[in-house]
């Protein structure tokens, strides 16, 4: 028969080993000492390890009801948190996590309609809402962060909607928000008013162990870390995935599972790097990658999932991580070579945005996004000359797109394996009329037979930025970069010009004469490994991304 062992915890420090006792384990918390660890998981301030390294907490999944994993080693599960109670378990076997008694938590909703650096920078997009008779409120997010004797801050405005606790009457005033102000996609904004609740239960397959707590389980893994099965990306597929450090389970917004890793930052960028540039890229490519991931990471704690229980998520949102599974000897080493440096404007984290292929032309934010314009966010030739392009017409273009290209990233060998994003240095891409009309359709825009696109404006680098497609049964409009490129199944880029020829009252073809893979802005990827091929140094190569930025060491 077997015997049951209690950790009941108290307010003091107890451990409990459960090497060689096949017994279940109930592990109880004061409810303040959980409710406590529970709330901090949305606090969304920067935390440091024991070496002084800013700590992130990553979303390694949620939604889900059920998890396993394999520790490769043994580890400790601390149900209230770090701190608490700490059960030493086995490694070298599966074990599952479940939730019960399962309650989501309550939330208000707005939509972001733009982002400033100041309440005063939002009044004229205010005003245009309020002519739509959209009333709207402006909200300050992020935070002042002091560090090793830097003080820098990532704060930023927010023009947003009235919220309300109805989502789907939030969303309804999306397509009523002025098209001149709004940003690339208005983002639905989540409040949260009351935490999402459950039991976690963690126990071995064999029935030995049984581990529950309310709301959350912390459970620090062994250097060698944990093979998690079957974790989904962003698409869908799932794989297993190699993670370390210290894992949080806890309820996600729906009452689900959210799986968080919680790992110093310079842990994190093992599995973001590799994730983003090619591991065979010249070194100082790479470490140039690494100080804009890094910038980026440090950059969006606080002002991003402020109703998660993480600070940032493992998707292009954010950036693409997978743990350890990814980590590469060459994008480590470029990692440890820039520990702790980050970019800085003024007092201000870089925005350090990168897209794999510019074509040539970088974007600026503001014709991208809507984003305030930044001094190293702006529009320019990727050339030693740096200069910015204009066009006059989309003749202009075509001669330019016709013509050699010179620039940082058409510079690596096209068609070679590793840097095969130079192919995207230019890029030609037909339809027939009606396979157009299907491809609209299948998007939820059945405007008939196509009749015409119009491009109804570009940016400062020729992106298109809003565009008209006119059919038999109607018309849809489109604004921003990224709108732009969905609308026709995923073009590489909005830097392309149209060539339409006519059937009857329809289109017989269309074709489209691009150039880059991306969105433009900040650091080309494809350019950097250019420079670098070129012998410019990773400074050199940041400098010229990000001009007027400081270069900066943290820790």
């Amino acid at each position: 028969m077997q015997r049951a062992v209690r950790a009941w915890i108290a307010g003091g420090i107890c451990a409990v080993s459960l090497m060689a006792v096949p017994d279940t384990i109930l592990a109880q918390n004061t409810e303040l000492t959980s409710h406590d660890n529970h709330a901090l998981l949305y606090a969304h301030q920067l935390g440091f390890s024991s070496s002084g390294t800013p700590t992130v907490r990553m979303r390694i999944a949620d939604g889900i009801d059920k998890l396993k994993f394999f520790p490769n080693g043994n580890f400790t599960v601390r149900p209230a948190g770090t701190g608490g109670c700490a059960i030493h378990l086995r490694g070298g076997r599966t074990y599952e996590i479940s939730l019960t008694s399962a309650k989501p938590g309550k939330y208000q909703y707005g939509i972001i309609v733009a982002r400033g650096d100041s309440s005063a920078s939002l009044e004229s997009e205010k005003n245009a809402c309020a002519e739509q008779k959209i009333d709207t409120e402006i909200i300050p997010i992020g935070s002042v962060f002091a560090l090793h004797g830097h003080v820098f801050d990532n704060r930023e405005n927010l023009l947003m909607t009235k919220r309300t606790a109805i989502e789907g009457e939030a969303k309804t005033l999306m397509s009523r928000i002025p098209a001149e102000v709004s940003t690339d996609s208005p983002e639905l904004y989540q409040e949260l008013l009351e935490y999402p609740t459950a039991d976690i239960n963690l126990s071995d397959l064999v029935g030995t162990v049984h581990i529950e707590n309310p709301n959350l389980l912390w459970i620090e893994l062994p250097e060698s870390g944990a093979k998690l099965y079957e974790i989904a990306d962003e698409y869908g597929k799932k794989s297993d995935l190699l993670v370390n450090s210290q894992l949080i389970i806890t309820p996600d917004s729906n009452g689900h599972l959210a799986i968080v890793q919680s790992a110093d930052v310079e842990t994190i960028l093992r599995g973001i790097v590799p994730s983003e540039v090619y591991a065979s890229a010249p070194e100082a490519a790479l470490m140039a990658q690494a100080v804009a991931a890094r910038t980026t990471l440090i950059a969006q704690i606080g002002a991003r999932h402020l109703a998660d229980p993480y600070h940032l998520c493992n998707k292009q949102h954010c950036q693409v991580y997978r743990g350890l599974s990814g980590a590469d000897p060459r994008t480590d080493k470029a990692i440890e070579k820039t520990r702790g440096e980050v970019l800085f404007h003024e007092n201000k984290l870089v925005q350090s945005y990168y897209s794999a292929h510019c074509g040539g032309i970088s974007a600026g934010s503001f014709e991208t996004w809507g984003l305030p314009e930044k001094p190293y966010l702006v529009s320019r030739t990727d050339s030693a000359k740096e200069s910015t392009m204009h066009f006059a017409d989309d003749k202009a273009f075509m001669q330019w797109w016709n013509q050699p290209d010179n620039t940082f990233c058409a510079s690596a060998p096209a068609g070679h394996k590793p840097f095969a994003s130079t192919k995207y240095a230019r890029w030609k891409l037909s339809f027939s009329g009606q396979e157009l009309s299907k491809l609209l359709k299948d998007r939820g825009h059945d405007v008939g037979t196509v009749q015409k696109i119009e491009v109804l404006s570009r940016g400062e680098s020729y992106r298109v930025t809003k565009l008209r497609v006119t059919g038999s049964k109607g018309k849809v409009e489109v604004d921003r970069e990224l709108a732009v490129r969905r609308l026709f199944g995923g073009l590489k880029s909005a830097l392309f010009v149209l060539e339409q020829t006519k059937s009857g009252n329809g289109l017989n073809s269309v074709t489209f004469y691009g150039a880059g893979f991306g969105h433009g802005v900040g650091l080309c990827q494809t350019g950097a490994i250019g420079m670098a091929q070129a012998g410019k140094s990773y400074k050199d190569i940041l400098k010229h991304y990000y001009p007027g930025t400081n270069l900066d060491k943290l820790w």
